[in-house]
């Protein structure tokens, strides 16, 4: 007799523990997230002027390569070499870290 109402008191008390999370997971369903810290969160000021500065950018950029493959295309380059040397050595060739 004495284990079944320790075992009928124990079921009551997980009944009513599961009943109370099922509500409780019910409101929190319902009610949504609860946020404890607030969220950081980033607004673009304008983004069609960004995108226009970017567009802008982009064609920039298409424009003096080519102006690059019309000059490599033409065969005509011109180079000069300047010496990085401390000592102002012009005679040779600048280290280019190539092996030939």
């Amino acid at each position: 007799m004495m284990g079944q109402q320790d075992r009928s008191g124990g079921s009551t008390w997980l009944r009513r523990l599961l009943v109370g999370f099922v509500v409780i997971t019910c409101l929190r369903v319902w009610l949504g997230p609860v946020d404890i810290l607030p969220q950081a969160r980033g607004q673009i000021p304008d983004g069609g002027l960004q995108r226009k500065q970017m567009v802008d950018a982009v064609r920039e950029t298409n424009r003096q390569m080519s102006q690059i493959l019309t000059v490599l295309k033409s065969g005509t380059l011109n180079v000069r070499v300047v010496s990085t040397d401390k000592t102002g050595a012009a005679g040779g060739l600048a280290p280019t870290g190539r092996k030939r």
